[in-house]
């Protein structure tokens, strides 16, 4: 049994289920603990019903939310019960604004698309580790081990126990002094004939006179006699009240109100120690406190084993519905507060509404919003970033890993990964290892643990019938799990005989018998990125690492194609993620236009609920409709006879259209899709949405109208299929550069769409004002050509660099005039309004079309076209950006490189058969990085392009026999020379090579070359962006050197090879003013312009550099003068 891509899970599925278990569970959860308000002086009580809370639907669509940078959000609302004089009112009150997940997964929060990122933390109970410390005395080294108890809550502080060198038990809580855990132990009430019965451990019976008190009134003296010893060396204010007395020892660890082990925490607590508390008690107990510190000892004594702190199955998975709880959680709590300081001040509350704010809540999520690295803009590059963005997972954030103080050990790759956390796909930088991605089938349990499928093996037999089961790291340590690349026959029996397999986080030969489960797919332990490289498995890891994040930097293009060359998972992706316009229910298309689709639904009268035609599209429960649909307009349904009033592209289908016999009495429905014909993202990139459909066609529930963001035919398209010829072409292919053709760039096929935001606002002071017009003297009427009589830019304008977007000026009134400009301005009987020029124009080399002009009103909600009352205007600009010199493009396979040359069609090498060579690769780029998937893609794809056939090669498929990827190659470009009967597409004496005609001199190259076809993307680097030069800007403040940084407005750094360069070249005066006067030199670089312009020689004094060296040198008591 195999299953295919399109059987895969929902890839987005963990964001969406997380978040509607937050609206269903997580809101009562924590409003609950908002039960109730009483003020007995005002005699006000107030009661809250919070199992009864709606959520309100949105009042603005996504596209509206976006366009006029809103926050997609739901009204939460709650009935209370209101006390007051003896008074009873029951209202409805409003507590905050929520955002809410759209129906691609992600947040729009003030117009800007954001995702949640799923973090990866330590999950809570109790772990053991040790450290060793080296220590040296004289010429003797002595290894003292550590060791320590860490007991992790869902709420509130960490708690350490710790054995130290001197065999003391200490008890450590962040942000509070060390005490003996034996003192503390006596303080909350354990007798000391209990604790000596219960450690049968040599250590504690020789502390027995040391370290305890006869009573337990002594050991909480103690303990606060400790805590403000410790206030009084930090001079910390927090400390001197961290402990007193009794209760707030309790408060601090064993109270629900600001310690909570949750139901994780205790269930991993009673299974690590056999204990029997019921999983509802979510404090530490003193008998937990006993366990903890036994177990410790019995680790010192090498007894147990430490824990591994990397294993998954102490990491628990928060997911974005978690994490907008905790936030949840924290805004109640400021409401509460809010609430209470209303009632209890001395004013007279009247009203409810002054009573209740929407502010804390709101605000406490904008913050999360806002400020935590856990909430990104979304990667809108394509639809690959962005489905890689909301299945990231980071170990990052608040309760997590500083990334500065990580270890190796920390970023390896882990055994319990396997089908959970993809092993390759990570940045590359100081994030590596710290932030990865889903595996492809990976799900998370009740728990939030990680879990995998597999299938069910008994007595040798794979049990395909019973179903997938998801299985965590906890359920692996007792099992046998085999991968599912092993032989077995086609029913499912294993072979008689030791297979490879994973015992306990080992690889082991295990008789088949014994053998538990297997995994259902050979892919699953890579991600969604990962497994779209055909052949992956012949490549160096590291080269898949940047395959990986190559594809999601590809810009959309104009005309992009699907790959010649699949893993089948193509289409998943945009079916998932429901990329470009789809039909939400059948019908048939009315009518077509630029903006909108007209759809006749055909209900017929006697078919029951009629009504969940629409609402079955919607994610449902009791309160709220989660899932929207923007594009989306119902008219109401009508009566009408079909034979009489329906046109005739109807009649002409409908012989396909099964019509039941009452069909003379249908409901018509009218559905009307309105769209945006240009899309744009965060990052720039547009693509333009073409529609794939024609008018009086039948189209069926989840259909696509058109071809959507880096979409071809319903798949991901990033790219185009090239012809490659791996050949060093006269230097130009030196050190990964690349030669293009000419061709590419004159039909367009790497030609990507940018679209780029113009806002202005009209400001008014008490001293001047702004107003729009195209009445400024300075321009000309050639400038005014595209403007309309207001001053402002037409739609569909082509515009250059400098011209006007908007024509602005500011009037200056009370501007004080000489005694002349009065008198003429009294003669030629004008006011004396002074006025300065502030038009929006068009940047330095920018250039496009602009395809929207919106007009912003104040309390209005659709743009209307005057300019009366208007505050703002925005304005979208749309570029091609051509393929050029410069650019970054890559394959798949991490074969990255810019283009060097632009060759014409003619200079081009060319194929016997006439084709030119579209790209030309270096070969020395290939046996270096170890990725030879990049030649088999490019020899299948020529086979393909020439049996015009497409293939789609899932990884690892040496599973079907040895050396089977070669062989599939051969015998389809076998297959290719018989088909078209071009018998050099297979040489025999050198397979996979090609002789290869050069167009300068008419002849064959020396050796046969190899060609294909390989799948070519544009990255998002473009060198018009990249292009940047300094000319005045900051400076570094100790060594006085210019900043680097297109952001910090800095320079090119000269290093040691560029300095190597310029001595080859004998530039020794270029040389010296690049260190010396363009660099640090302070004087005279001020000096260098008036001796320019006098024609003086440029002076040289002492570097800033210099003297910083002579400073740190004198500063180690060497006594270094220096001379002229």
């Amino acid at each position: 049994m195999y299953l295919t891509p399109l059987f895969f899970p929902n890839l987005i599925k963990i964001q969406r289920e997380s978040f509607l278990n937050f609206l269903q569970y997580g809101i009562k959860k924590e409003i609950i603990k908002f039960s109730s308000i009483i003020n007995e002086k005002k005699n006000i009580h107030i009661f809250f019903y919070p199992k009864l809370y709606q959520l309100n639907l949105p009042n603005n669509n996504c596209q509206e939310c976006i366009f006029y940078s809103k926050t997609y959000n739901s009204e939460l609302i709650i009935p209370i019960k209101f006390y007051k004089l003896y008074k009873e009112t029951i209202v409805w009150v409003k507590i905050t604004n929520l955002p809410v997940l759209t129906n691609k997964c992600h947040f729009i929060t003030n117009g800007c698309p954001r995702v949640i990122m799923n973090q990866i933390t330590r999950s809570p109970g109790v772990y053991y580790h040790k450290e060793e410390h080296q220590t040296s005395i004289i010429h003797n080294k002595e290894i003292n081990t550590i060791y320590y108890a860490d007991i992790i809550a869902e709420r509130g502080n960490w708690l350490r126990f710790e054995i130290g060198i001197n065999n003391l038990i200490y008890m450590k809580i962040k942000k509070a002094p060390k005490l003996l855990a034996l003192t503390f132990l006596q303080a909350i009430g354990i007798k000391l004939k209990t604790i000596i019965k219960f450690f049968k451990f040599p250590i504690i019976q020789e502390l027995k006179n040391n370290s305890f008190f006869k009573s337990q009134k002594q050991a909480i003296l103690k303990i606060k006699s400790l805590s403000q010893l410790e206030s009084i060396k930090s001079n910390n204010r927090i400390s001197t009240n961290w402990i007193g007395n009794k209760i707030t020892i309790f408060d601090k660890i064993m109270n629900s109100k600001y310690y909570e082990l949750g139901k994780i925490g205790r269930m991993q607590i009673n299974k690590k120690f056999n204990n029997f508390n019921s999983i509802n008690i979510f404090i530490l107990s003193s008998m937990d406190l006993l366990l903890i510190i036994d177990f410790l000892l019995k680790v010192k004594y090498k007894l147990e084993d430490i824990d591994d702190i990397d294993n998954l199955k102490n990491k628990r998975i928060k997911i974005s519905g978690e994490l907008l709880q905790i936030q949840f959680n924290i805004g109640i709590i400021r409401l509460q507060r809010f609430i209470k300081e209303k009632i209890f001040s001395k004013t007279q509350i009247w009203n409810i509404n002054t009573l209740f704010s929407t502010t804390p809540i709101t605000n406490t999520i904008a913050e999360f919003f806002g400020i935590n690295p856990l909430s990104q803009f979304m990667d809108e590059i394509n639809p690959l970033a962005s489905i890689t963005h909301k299945r990231r997972v980071s170990s990052l954030g608040l309760g997590g890993i500083n990334r500065d103080t990580a270890t190796l050990t920390v970023r390896s790759i882990h055994p319990t990964l396997y089908g959970r956390i993809c092993p390759i796909e990570t940045p590359e930088g100081k994030n590596a290892g710290l932030v990865n991605s889903f595996s492809l089938l990976a799900d998370i349990n009740g728990q939030f643990l990680l879990t995998t499928p597999v299938f069910k093996i008994y007595n040798r037999q794979i049990l395909y019938q019973l179903g997938v089961n998801y299985i965590s790291t906890n359920y692996e340590e007792n099992n046998i799990i085999i991968p599912y690349d092993i032989n077995k026959t086609r029913i499912g029996f294993l072979p008689k005989k030791k297979l490879p397999s994973r015992v306990k986080k080992e690889l082991k030969e295990v008789d088949s018998n014994k053998i538990n489960f297997i995994s259902i797919s050979r892919i699953q332990m890579l991600s969604i990125a990962t497994s779209l490289i055909p052949f992956l498995e012949h490549n160096d890891a590291n080269r898949v690492l940047m395959g990986s994040n190559m594809q999601r930097q590809a810009v959309p293009l104009i005309k992009s194609e699907c790959c010649l060359i699949g893993t089948g998972l193509e289409s998943k992706i945009i079916f998932d993620l429901e990329e470009g316009i789809i039909s939400y229910t059948g019908g048939l298309i009315n009518s077509l236009s630029c903006n909108k689709i007209i759809i006749y639904n055909f209900i017929n009268q006697y078919k029951k609920n009629t009504k969940n035609i629409i609402n079955t599209n919607f994610i449902k429960y009791d309160y709220i409709v989660s899932k929207n649909f923007p594009l989306l307009k119902i008219s109401n349904l009508i009566f009408t006879n079909f034979v009489k009033n329906f046109n005739l592209s109807f009649i002409k289908y409908r012989n396909s259209i099964k019509i039941p016999e009452y069909s003379s009495l249908l409901k018509l429905q009218i559905l009307n899709y309105s769209y945006k014909k240009y899309k744009n993202s965060n990052q720039g990139t547009c693509t333009i949405n073409r529609l794939r459909i024609n008018e009086g066609q039948w189209i069926k529930k989840k259909d696509f109208f058109s071809n959507g963001f880096s979409t071809y035919r319903n798949e991901l398209a990033l790219g185009n299929n090239l012809f490659v010829a791996y050949i060093s072409w006269k230097g130009y292919n030196f050190e990964d550069a690349v030669v293009i053709n000419k061709n590419i760039v004159f039909n367009h096929l790497y030609t990507s769409t940018h679209l780029e935001k113009f806002d202005t606002e009209i400001t008014k002071t008490k001293h001047n004002y702004e107003i729009i017009t195209c009445d400024i003297k300075s321009l000309t009427n050639y400038q005014k050509k595209n403007l309309d009589k207001f001053g402002i830019i037409k739609t569909g304008a082509r515009v250059y660099s400098g011209d006007i977007l908007v024509g602005k000026k500011v009037i200056i009134e009370n501007f004080i005039l000489s005694p002349y400009r009065k008198l003429l301005y009294d003669i030629l009987k004008k006011q004396s309004d002074i006025y300065k020029d502030t038009s929006l124009r068009v940047p330095k080399y920018k250039r496009g079309r602009i395809t929207l002009v919106s007009y912003l009103h104040e309390n209005l909600k659709f743009p209307i076209k005057q300019v009366k009352n208007l505050i703002g205007i925005k304005i979208h600009l749309m570029q091609n950006k051509l393929i050029q010199i410069g650019d970054k493009i890559s394959g798949r396979h991490g074969n990255k490189g810019i283009i060097s040359n632009i060759l014409i069609n003619t200079h081009m090498p060319y194929l016997i058969d006439g084709t030119c060579i579209d790209i030309i690769l270096n070969p020395l780029g290939v046996p270096s990085r170890m990725n030879i998937g990049q030649v088999l893609e490019c020899l299948l794809g020529l086979s393909s392009f020439y049996l015009r056939k497409r293939f789609k090669i899932i990884p690892f498929d040496e599973v079907f026999g040895f050396e089977i990827s070669r062989n599939l190659i051969y015998s389809k470009l076998y297959c290719a020379s018989l088909k078209t009967g071009n018998n050099w597409l297979l040489n025999e004496i050198n397979p996979g090579k090609n002789k290869v005609i050069d167009s300068y001199s008419g002849f064959f190259f020396d050796q046969p070359i190899t060609i294909g076809k390989a799948y070519i993307l544009k990255l998002i680097h473009l060198v018009e962006e990249k292009i940047h030069a300094r000319s005045t800007a900051t400076y570094s403040l100790v060594t006085q050197q210019p900043l680097k940084g297109k952001s910090k407005r800095g320079g090119q750094r000269v290093g040691e090879m560029e300095v190597w360069a310029l001595e080859g070249y004998g530039a020794a005066y270029t040389l010296h003013e690049i260190l010396t006067v363009k660099s640090d030199d302070i004087k005279s670089r001020q000096k260098v312009l008036s001796s320019i312009l006098n024609g003086d020689s440029i002076k040289f004094g002492s570097t800033e550099t210099f003297k910083v060296l002579i400073r740190e040198l004198q500063c180690l008591c060497l006594n270094l003068k220096f001379f002229r």
